[in-house]
């Protein structure tokens, strides 16, 4: 490889590398090679008055968005307020995308430790288990003469299935049509109890669900991916995985049915003070300590996602799904450049589509603008970002498409190849040696196979000499054959 610095920022580098090499990733799941469904591009919005994003996505998650049991329980036991959830039910519903729900959020007067010190003030007990957990006792609502266990959380998940299915149980048809158990246990912040009773609320979810709707997917706990090797304040691990691990041995101790997926969130690192974030596939340039894999960035995106897997298939839950429910690059402070923004988002969604994930939830739309904001890809005062405008392009790339070869890395290319039905075929490439300087470029040879290339900010131009220049943001190569299938495809 011959590198040539050019003039000041842009930095030409003459690759000559072909398809194949050492992959940095692992292996295809099969899931892989089937066609991406709009599902798989989900996202969180934040507020209610947030106008509908103009990017297309399949699925919407409810969580920050005063749809918790704490805003829709929280007057009292069996006294609740659906208005927001309606809102943004119905909004989801206008716009054609499903919607999935995490339960959060323990309401005041139904937490057991009232003292808990988490909630967004810090004062609140919203991360505590219920106080009738493990109580036997006679409940009310919509269970009113029943005597069990846990009765507080399970009329609130009756009553909202009640609220959001119609039909006859077990077969209910729901406007909401996935459920997982807590968000981010592993954080304090988020729950202060132990795996067992972790387990069981989640357990208790999976049965109550079931029974009103066989055929709404029911997730184990979103567990945040983002550190490892330290602990909580009650002795439980912060670590991504060894959290799953317990919580899975404490979830065969009840004996009850598995939830149908894996729940994660992958963060490539700690959510603060790691400035600049790493990409997915790379720590080079971050602000990792020695130089990543440590407890504040512990691995990869695909790493984590082949940890996730080995945790499920070891621990009674082989071959179902795993969901990545939320992520993104952390706060907008963190990685401030809009470009290396773009390159992001794409890049973590390619990776993961390629990888089999299922679905993959940005977190979040409409917090741009504001360096405390979390993957912000809009806001009401400049619109649509460019991190927004490539999560709109990538969709349109990958929807409908199967991967034919998955993403792997040669030295700093990263290629992964797709094809369509009616002979369209085309890949995806980029370059990772200068993630964070969106000027850094280097030469790809194609030769003759590829005639057209896409970006990001939906352009498209013709390929001639057969060579591209390729950097952080992936570009789409389209091969000769493929002019007039991207016609009938979803590129537009």
């Amino acid at each position: 490889m011959n590198c040539l610095l050019a003039a000041l920022l842009l930095l030409v580098c003459e690759l000559s590398l072909g398809p194949t090499g050492t992959a940095q990733s692992g292996s295809q799941s099969p899931a892989a090679a089937n066609p991406i469904p709009p599902t798989f591009f989900g996202m969180h919005i934040n507020r209610i008055g947030t106008p509908w994003p103009q990017v297309p996505f399949g699925s919407l998650r409810m969580l920050g968005n005063l749809t918790t049991w704490f805003h829709l329980e929280g007057a009292g036991r069996n006294r609740y307020d659906w208005h927001n959830l309606d809102v943004w039910l119905n909004a989801a519903r206008s716009h054609g995308v499903d919607v999935m729900y995490t339960f959060s959020r323990t309401p005041d007067w139904a937490a057991a430790n009232t003292n808990a010190a988490c909630g967004p003030r810090r004062g609140e007990a919203d991360c505590s288990p219920p106080k009738d957990l493990e109580t036997n006792a006679p409940c009310q609502g919509p269970l009113a003469g029943v005597t069990t266990t846990d009765c507080q959380f399970k009329e609130f998940v009756t009553s909202l299935l009640d609220h959001v299915c119609t039909g006859t149980a077990p077969n209910k048809s729901c406007r909401i049509v996935a459920f997982s158990c807590w968000n981010e246990p592993n954080l304090d912040g988020f729950w202060v109890g132990t795996y067992a009773q972790s387990a069981k609320m989640c357990a208790d979810m999976v049965k109550t669900v079931k029974d009103h709707c066989r055929s709404c997917i029911t997730l184990t706990p979103d567990i945040s991916a983002a550190t490892s090797g330290d602990t909580k304040g009650n002795g439980d691990s912060r670590s991504y995985d060894e959290y799953m691990r317990q919580f899975l041995l404490a979830y065969k101790q009840l004996g009850a049915d598995y939830p149908d997926a894996g729940a994660f969130h992958p963060y490539a690192a700690r959510t603060w003070n790691i400035n600049p974030v790493p990409f997915p596939e790379t720590f080079a340039g971050s602000g990792c300590p020695n130089g990543g894999r440590t407890p504040e960035c512990p691995d990869t995106l695909l790493g984590k996602i082949a940890t996730m897997r080995s945790l499920l298939d070891k621990g009674g839950m082989a071959g179902k799904p795993l969901w990545a429910t939320e992520g993104g690059w952390g706060t907008n402070g963190e990685l401030p450049d809009p470009d290396v923004q773009a390159a992001y988002v794409a890049r973590w969604l390619i990776l993961q589509a390629s990888s089999g994930v299922a679905r993959a939830y940005w977190f979040m739309w409409d917090n741009g603008g504001d360096a405390r904001g979390w993957g912000g890809m809009w806001d009401g005062r400049n619109g649509i970002n460019k991190a927004g405008v490539a999560y709109g392009q990538v969709y349109n790339w990958l929807v409908g498409a199967s991967f034919t070869k998955p993403c792997s890395g040669d030295r700093d290319v990263w290629t992964c190849d797709i094809s369509r039905p009616g002979a369209y075929q085309a890949r995806i490439v980029w370059n990772a040696a200068n993630s964070y300087n969106p000027q850094s470029t280097a030469k790809y040879a194609i030769g003759n196979d590829f005639s057209q290339q896409r970006d990001l900010n939906g352009g498209k131009s013709s390929i001639s000499d057969g060579t591209v220049l390729i950097g952080s943001k992936p570009i789409l190569l389209e091969k000769l054959a493929a002019s007039s299938a991207a016609s009938k495809s979803q590129h537009k």
